[in-house]
């Protein structure tokens, strides 16, 4: 299979997902210490009233637009980031659920795409004679785990200078506890990102215990089964960069004020930096977290 048809078959495995799932992201501690004392949120009473989704919803017609342009609208969308990144309304913790398609290696059934669902067969196939397995993943900014804390059994969390890595060198994985009997501290391997061939190394493995919110089952939910990565530094226009800098405006925003106030700012970084257009189209859910969880 060419690199054309195995993009168009990630994306057809990506809108199984969706439909199966119905739905639509640091600081780590070692065992024994209390998670909570590195979070700004206390993840023990579960309070999570200012913490809001933020997700982009761009038309088709925006979507291509933005992905086949001369590169304006990427650079317009570099300097959008930023200003989300950086702004003192709100504070933005950047994340995506998007699989990884491993090759030829064994996954965990639980860590499977739409395990134990009538879509689970779609999630293993075959490109160019290698044995795929879409494989559930998260990306996720540097502060993300200072609002869901994890604890590492083995190994290393992810360092500040894994967040300034490319996707061409190879990617630091934190592994949930289910990859225990599947792989070990400085293994390697390879898998699919967003059409492209990368290089994974594993640097450590997760507590069962440590949660994160699953914005699709609208609860926490253990990081047991993820390959947890960080996203990529992007800088350099390509198609790739442009799909995983559209990934890197969504996630969650801890607000320090009203909603409201806080959306007409996000309006105001897209009218400052070209994007007015998609002022419709980049959204704060309605209600928070805490109130989606009761």
């Amino acid at each position: 299979m060419d690199m054309i048809k195995a993009k168009r078959l990630t994306a057809f495995i990506l809108l199984l997902s969706i439909m199966a799932m119905m739905s639509l992201f640091g600081g780590c501690v070692r065992s024994g210490i209390d998670k909570a004392e590195n979070s700004t949120v206390d993840t023990n009473k579960s309070v999570y009233n200012d913490i809001y989704e933020l997700s982009e919803f761009l038309t088709e017609e925006q979507y291509d637009e933005y992905m086949n342009d001369d590169g304006s609208l990427f650079n317009s969308l570099l300097e959008f980031r930023k200003r989300l990144v950086e702004s003192s309304e709100f504070k933005l913790y950047a994340y995506c659920n998007n699989f990884v398609e491993v090759i030829n290696s064994e996954i965990p059934e639980t860590c499977i795409v739409n395990n134990d669902t009538e879509f689970e067969a779609e999630s293993k196939y075959i490109i160019n004679g290698e044995n795929i397995t879409a494989t559930e993943a998260i990306q996720v900014s540097e502060n993300f785990f200072t609002l869901f804390p994890i604890e590492i059994t083995e190994g290393r969390c992810f360092q500040p200078t894994d967040f300034d890595c490319h996707y061409s060198e190879p990617i630091p994985a934190i592994m949930g506890t289910a990859y225990h009997e599947s792989f070990h501290l400085g293994d390697t391997f390879e898998a699919y990102y967003i059409g492209e061939r990368r290089t994974f190394t594993v640097i450590g493995f997760i507590d069962e215990e440590s949660v994160f919110y699953q914005r699709s089952e609208r609860r926490m939910e253990s990081y047991e089964r993820y390959i947890v990565m960080p996203f990529e530094s992007i800088k350099e226009d390509s198609a790739s960069s442009r799909a995983i800098l559209l990934q890197q405006i969504c996630g969650f925003i801890e607000l320090y004020g009203d909603r409201s106030f806080a959306l007409q700012t996000i309006q105001g970084y897209l009218k400052d930096t070209g994007l007015e257009d998609w002022n419709e189209s980049i959204v704060v859910n309605s209600k928070s977290i805490q109130e989606k969880m009761n």
